[in-house]
């Protein structure tokens, strides 16, 4: 049995996922910006299968990465809000791959990310989490993207050259608070005349363009041979778009959609609408490995077929901030989401308590014109939808983190601790 397991880790490919944080697709050149935030992804896109139309669980970090390594509802496992640890149980992406003969690998750069705080190092032979480094001297404890590829390129070059590995390297540099980055100008305030959010969009360009050529650096390190790169964003970001500036709080386009990409031999290169979410991200890469899923996931395995057009996909918003009291995070787990969202056939309703807003998205992508008002029986449909879905979700346990001062500090500054 141990040499039937060992030949099959042989012949599977190493599988390489590269994340960004906060990271919108229509700021990337493969998805039509203008400005060259993205030439080394742009190339690399070219020649992958490119998903137009995917998006997160919940738009932040935390829960959308929780959802994406387990395939589970936010809602499901309780991790719902960022500070709030994955449930021992879950079965992720990493132990799978680690059971099935891999060497598995992390380095991350974003604080809610680390380990104590997120659970998601279980199956990860290393899980470096380690950073100090301040933004500017004194905001926001982070990695930036040149940090995260050194440290990548030394993991896997150090790796058992006998057994495939996983590798997920993320990258937090468009995250607010913006700057530009020296050599990466790749925009100016005048292309942007007339957006309330011109400044902001300019730093989050260069922010982009950075991370785009680190991450050029960490591809060209890999190894060419037998080795699929699945290329995804947690969550969006509003840059004054509807009045909101971040991320979180708000359920439009801005904040859900996410750029994902997979680069593998034997996948053929194109584009697709078809409606994916996070939720598909384990199941896929399982499939790539030649590897089952868990039974519990609830993602589509994107390699067995893509989900048809009417897919209903429910997502929901809990607020980004937490309460810094203990047991303050199950219990506003308990209490529920602030707002949810479904999307079906091009429609989006989205639901903050009585208030209902309605949405045709392929006519009115910037969602500027709310037709609840108009079509009360598609709107009675969407509704219907969302408390099917709910019906069938049942709400999980969440597990509180034990924050240190250091941890709400660094919380503080992402804006996410009350």
């Amino acid at each position: 049995m141990l040499a039937v397991i060992l030949a099959a880790a042989l012949a599977a490919p190493n599988i390489v996922l590269i994340s960004v944080d906060t990271l919108r697709p229509d700021h990337l050149g493969f998805y039509g910006h203008p400005f060259a935030t993205s030439p080394h992804l742009d190339r690399l896109a070219a020649n992958s299968l490119v998903f137009d139309d995917a998006i997160c669980e919940v738009p932040l970090t935390g829960p959308s990465f929780g959802a994406m390594m387990t395939s589970r509802y936010p809602r499901a496992t309780g991790v719902t809000r960022n500070g709030i640890r994955m449930p021992e149980g879950v079965p992720t992406v990493a132990e799978i791959l680690s059971t099935a003969g891999y060497e598995t690998m992390c380095v991350t750069s974003n604080w809610t990310l680390k380990a104590k705080l997120s659970g998601l190092d279980r199956g990860f032979d290393s899980y470096d989490d380690e950073f100090r480094k301040k933004r500017w001297v004194v905001l926001k404890d982070e990695r930036d993207a040149g940090e995260v590829t050194d440290l990548a390129i030394a993991r896997f070059a150090a790796r058992d050259a006998a057994r495939p590995f996983f590798g997920w390297f993320h990258y937090s540099d468009p995250h607010a608070p913006y700057r530009s980055q020296e050599g990466f100008q790749v925009s100016t305030e005048a292309d942007y005349d007339g957006d309330p959010g011109a400044k902001e969009k300019v730093q989050y360009d260069s922010e982009i363009a950075y991370a785009d050529a680190e991450i050029h650096r960490l591809i060209e390190a890999l190894p060419k041979e037998n080795t699929v790169i699945v290329f995804i964003g947690d969550h969006g970001e509003s840059l004054h778009e509807h009045e909101y500036l971040g991320h979180g709080r708000r359920l439009y386009q801005t904040g859900l959609r996410i750029p994902f990409f997979i680069h593998a031999p034997g996948v053929a290169p194109g584009r697709n609408n078809a409606p994916v979410r996070g939720l598909d991200l384990a199941p896929t890469i399982l499939g790539l490995a030649g590897v089952e899923a868990a039974p519990e996931m609830r993602g589509a395995n994107l390699m067995r077929g893509l989900p048809h057009a009417d897919r209903v996909r429910v997502v929901e918003a809990y607020g980004g901030a937490v309460l810094n009291l203990p047991g303050a995070k199950v219990w506003m787990t308990k209490a529920g989401p602030e707002l949810q969202s479904v999307i079906r056939g091009g429609w989006k309703l989205i639901r903050q308590g009585g208030a209902s807003e309605l949405y045709y998205l392929p006519d009115d992508p910037q969602e500027a014109h709310n037709l609840a008002g108009k079509t009360p029986e598609r709107l009675a449909s969407l509704e219907s939808s969302i408390a099917g879905w709910a019906a069938l979700v049942v709400s999980g346990n969440a597990v509180d983190a034990d924050l240190s001062a250091e941890d709400v500090e660094a919380l503080e500054s992402l804006g996410y601790v009350k």
